[in-house]
């Protein structure tokens, strides 16, 4: 790929992680689906923990939160989420083309869920590292790692 093909790869996965993120926070599951190929692999393990292999508490429950294929992911993350409001933010986009249909990155990113009742479920930071696939002429995601760096639960 020429540098002009790169940076438009590089966008358009920008956009993708950016509609990632607002149609989580939307609830708009339907549009979700649409982020992930079909054999996409989400990985949430370190989703209420740092490393993902909590010993006990609530942070346990995610320790083995590894979704596959485009559907599981959504109905997971719909279950998770439920009725609580949740704001995902996602800075520093590092992406490498590798070619006109596989890229791969790391982007920063907040998050914070609270429950209808406005009590605090979760206000976390971390990065999500990723690789996409070109399909049918739209990047999707192909797999998916949350890592943290802070994580708290509860109103701690």
């Amino acid at each position: 790929m020429d540098i002009v093909d790169q940076l438009f790869a590089i966008e358009a996965i920008k956009q993708l992680k950016a509609r990632y993120f607002r149609l989580m926070d939307t609830k708009d599951w339907d549009g979700l689906r649409h982020v992930f190929c079909d054999d996409a692999i989400f990985d949430a393990r370190a989703s209420l923990s740092i490393d993902g292999q909590a010993e006990e508490g609530p942070a346990a429950e995610s320790n083995g939160w590894v979704y596959e294929g485009g559907d599981t992911i959504i109905d997971f993350i719909s279950g998770a989420i439920g009725v609580n409001t949740t704001v995902h933010h996602g800075h520093c986009h590092e992406i490498s083309v590798e070619s006109d249909t596989l890229a791969s990155g790391v982007i920063a990113m907040e998050d914070q869920i609270w429950e209808p009742d406005g009590k605090t479920v979760l206000h976390g930071t971390g990065h999500y590292h990723e690789t996409y696939h070109r399909v049918d002429g739209q990047w999707r995601i192909h797999r998916s790692r949350i890592t943290r760096l802070s994580v708290r639960l509860g109103d701690a």
